[in-house]
Parts: C-alpha cells; structure tokens; sequence
C-alpha cells in the first residue's frame, strides 16, 4: 500500500512540474524539474510521516479488539487495568465550559470497584468469634477475663453486624444510615434460639443517621443524630472497654478540625433502674424505679507530638434526671440515691518502624464509674450495673495506669502485652459493699514465633491479684493462665490481623477466691481445657 502510495506521489509531482512548465514564459530545465519534484516529494512525506504519528497516538487511546480465547482463562485481579472513555467539558480562553470532549484513560479494577461501591453507597462490616472447646472434667468455664485474658478463656460466640447505606450525596453533603447488630451465641447448645433463657443474645447498639456538610465552616465533620455513641477505646486482650458512653440515644458531631486534632462531642440518654434499698443496705432489684440518665462525652485526638506518636484526652460526664417523687423516695432510702460520674482518659499512641505499636494510659473517675475498675471481668467505665444501679457511692475517687501494644522482638518474634495497675478509696463495689478501698494489677504477655505469614506458634501469660478492703476485712483475688497456641492467620500482627484459626490448651488457676468465691467444676480452683476458636472481621 505504502509502495502505490509514493508511486502516486511521484505521478503527482512530475504532473505538477509540467503545469508550472506553462506558467513560466521561459521552459525549466531538467534540472530545475528534479529540483521542484523533490520539493514536493519532501513536503508530501513530511504530511505522510504527521498521518502516521496522528494514527498512532489514535490507537494508543483506544482499546483495541482481542481474541477472546486470548483471555478465557485469564481472571482479572484488581491490579489489572483497562481503558475506559472519560467525557470531560473543554473550555474556552474565559474557562467557560464547551462541548464534551471524550478522553481515554486507563483505570484499575480496584478503581473500578471502589467506585461502584461509592455508587451503590452500601457497605457490610462485621465482626465474630465462635469455636469448639472442652476440659477433662466437664463443660468448660470461663473465668477473670479481664484481668486473666480471652485466649483459651472465652467459651462464647459474640457478633457485630453493621449495615450502612449511603442515601443522599450531592453538591459536598452526604447523608447515610447506619444500623449495627450485636449478639452472643452459646457455643454450648445446638438450638440457637433467642429469648430461651440460654446464651444467645440479640440487640441493636447503633441505628442513627450519620451527614456530613452539614456543620458551617468543618465540611468534613460528622453530625449524627439517633443510637451511637462516639468511637470507644478497648483493651483488647481484656476484652473490656477502657473509655465508652452506652448510648439509648444521642446527637453528636465527630472529626470537627480544631487547632492541631479532631474534637468529638456527643450527648447521650443512658435510663437506669435504680434498685430498691433494703434495710440492710443490700439491692432489692426485682423492685425499682425507671430514671432518667444523660450523659456528655468529649474527645480531643489526633493531636501530633512527635514521629508517629499521638495524644488524645476525653471526658464523660454523667448525670440523673430524676422526677420530683423519684428524689423523695431516693431520700427517704427506699431506693438508692443516683449520684452524678465523670471520667477523664488521657492516651498517648507511639508507632514504630518496625510495625508494632504501644498504647500508655492514664484515667481517674469517680462514684460509680470508678466502681467499674475494680470488676475482675469487665473493668468497663460504666455508670450503672449492666441496665440496673445500685449501692452507697460516696464520692470515692479511683485512678488506673495501662499500657497495651505489641512488640516485634525480631523480625520472625511478636509480642503482644497488656498491664494494668488500678487503685481506689472509699468507693462501693458490688461484692465488698460500700467504703471499700482496692489495688489490683493485671499482666499478660502473649509471645509467639512467625513461622509465615500464615502460621504463628505461642503462648500467652496471664497473672493478677486485686486486694479489697472493707469493714476492717481484706479480701484477696488473683489467678494464672497459661495457654499454648498455634494459628492459622493472614499477616503477621496479633492484634490487627484476621481472619485466624487458633488451636490451644489452657490451664486456669484460682489462686485465691475471696471477692467473688469463683470455682470450677466440683468446686475446684483449676481447669484444663482445650478446643478450637475462629475469629474474623471484614
């Protein structure tokens, strides 16, 4: 084709030549007809050779058809890019907007699939744990979880479901709700009925509806209105939450930009039945009085101090809201006197090089929320005894100082820790009774050898012992826990990693029982038990 091409050329320019032979008065000579021959040879060449470069820049743009059987065994991974047909308004020299101009542009699958999901605004997240286990004496028990660690120690299967779909997004303001399921399957029975009177649990702890662009001069923040709490602070090892606000309902704005950090502030309804006192000064609570609790919770996060350490400070506040016949009855002791808590938690998040993290602590509370450090299980910060409230708070004051994280001792050694040293005075708990004063330290360290990125081989320890002190009397508690574990797993963090398959063997110790009189089967102070256990969030 290219050949017939420059013959036509040659035929174009010698017709050319004899034309302008008429034109001039005087003939050209043979060399003058070469001369202009090869002028117009050059010029058609210069044309053909910008046709080609114009073709070539055509085909690079475009997607061009293949052979299907090129593919048919080929998977697409989302690494895989593929051309897609961007229109994009051209505008003028006064940037006012022409016509659509189509513009071929390469994206990847990921990309192609974080944007349907944005399209589709829907999003499924969860978390779980359930697994098989038994001892060499009967059913097993789980015991001082959060003083002793979940490994080998939890023999229940907990859930959480969110459900969250985007229902309006235009002009910078978005708007989506956001529904969570949280539950608990007994691992014991095979019926997994709820409301039985067995371990399987169902309730609702988010249903709200989160926006943003909504806050004059913070876009970006978040304001939520319904069933939510702001972002809680867990020790994981534990299983207990070190900061949190149990939410009926609320309002709340998150992530404001302030100064250096975010600013989170919410307010959230917590109702409680206040037990009835009896003359003796125990709860009475099959009797009891619905009150009226609010609760203010502020966050400051994310501030920076140095190379990959943050700070963040947060407060609770809470308080009743009695009616005028509940303070009478209240003051007259027929029921117990709710009196407001607060809490303040300061944290301070340090990052390292080498993938591992620490977390170091420090939080003082009051009354009733300062009971809460003293529980053996779930040291959780909370104002009321589950939904119930109950006891003679007197003002006591208690403080505690944690660090948690996880450690890479070597490149194939990975550590995860927790310790806990907590303290209070003249405070109610809900075994030794009123103006009791306490101490307890919590370990556990959970090493463990990484064969791979899929295999992990460790064991994790666990000691505490917490003293009480109450009319006169010292009560004592504390425990061990050994447990030896290896993991099927995906990535290498103990504490950010999942999904994971472990298999372990436990062996629990009551050491000493004086505070809540725990024992195992056939009322003895130690257990062997051994199973299997899954746990997965997406």
């Amino acid at each position: 084709m290219l050949g017939h091409y420059s013959k036509s050329v040659i035929a174009l320019g010698i017709m050319t030549a004899c034309m302008t032979s008429h034109v001039y008065a005087a003939p050209l000579t043979i060399e003058q007809r070469l001369s202009l021959l090869e002028k117009k040879l050059s010029e058609n060449q210069q044309e053909l050779q910008e046709t080609r470069n114009e073709l070539a820049k055509y085909k690079k743009n475009t997607p061009q058809p293949v052979e299907a059987n090129n593919y048919e065994n080929t998977k697409l991974t989302k690494n895989d890019r593929v051309i897609v047909e961007r229109k994009t308004p051209a505008k003028n020299a006064n940037g006012v907007s022409s016509n659509v101009q189509p513009r071929a542009e390469a994206v990847s699958m990921a990309d192609i699939s974080s944007y349907i999901k944005d399209e589709i605004g829907f999003s499924y997240t969860g978390y779980f744990r359930a697994g098989w286990a038994s001892t060499t004496n009967g059913s097993p028990k789980s015991w001082a979880i959060g003083s002793l660690g979940r490994f080998g120690n939890e023999n229940s299967g907990w859930f959480d479901l969110t459900f969250n779909q985007k229902v309006y997004d235009k002009d910078g303001r978005t708007a989506k709700t956001v529904v969570t399921l949280d539950g608990n399957v007994g691992q014991n029975y095979s019926d997994g009925w709820f409301n039985d009177g067995s371990d399987n649990l169902l309730k609702f702890s988010d249903i709200y509806l989160t926006t943003t662009g909504f806050v004059p001069g913070y876009p970006e923040a978040n304001l939520w209105v319904g069933k939510h709490a702001i972002q809680e602070y867990e020790i994981q090892m534990l299983d207990w939450k070190a900061h949190q606000a149990n939410s009926a309902g609320g309002i709340g704005i998150e992530n404001l930009a302030i100064g250096p950090g975010q600013f989170d502030f919410s307010l959230n309804r917590q109702d409680l039945r206040v037990c009835a006192r009896n003359n003796n000064g125990s709860a009475n609570c099959d009797r009891h009085q619905e009150v009226n609790t609010n609760s203010f919770d502020v966050h400051y996060h994310s501030v920076p101090l140095w190379n990959k350490a943050t700070l963040e400070v947060a407060a609770r506040y809470n308080a009743s809201n009695d009616s005028t016949d509940q303070r009478h009855e209240q003051n007259d002791s027929k029921y117990f006197k709710v009196k407001d808590a607060w809490l303040g938690t300061t944290i301070l998040r340090q990052k390292y090089d080498n993938g591992g993290s620490s977390d170091f602590a420090f939080q003082v509370a009051n009354n009733s929320i300062a009971t809460g450090f003293m529980n053996i299980s779930d040291a959780n910060p909370s104002y009321g005894n589950g939904v119930y409230y109950y006891g003679d708070h007197s003002n006591g004051l208690a403080f505690r100082v944690f660090t948690q994280g996880e450690l890479y001792l070597r490149p194939d050694v990975v550590m995860a820790n927790t310790l806990v040293y907590s303290q209070g005075n003249d405070l109610y708990d809900y075994h030794t009774g009123k103006h009791t004063d306490f101490n307890s330290l919590r370990a556990i360290v959970r090493p463990a050898y990484i064969w791979n990125d899929f295999n992990q081989t460790g064991v994790e320890l666990a000691w505490f012992k917490q003293i009480n002190k109450a009319n006169d009397m010292s009560y004592h508690e504390s425990g061990v826990k050994t447990t030896l574990f290896h993991s099927f797993k995906v990535g290498t963090s103990m504490l950010n990693s999942r999904p994971e398959i472990r298999f372990y063997t436990t062996y629990l110790k009551a050491l000493e029982n004086q505070i809540d009189d725990f024992a195992f089967n056939d009322r003895k102070s130690d257990q062997i038990s051994f199973g299997a256990q899954a746990e997965v969030w997406w």
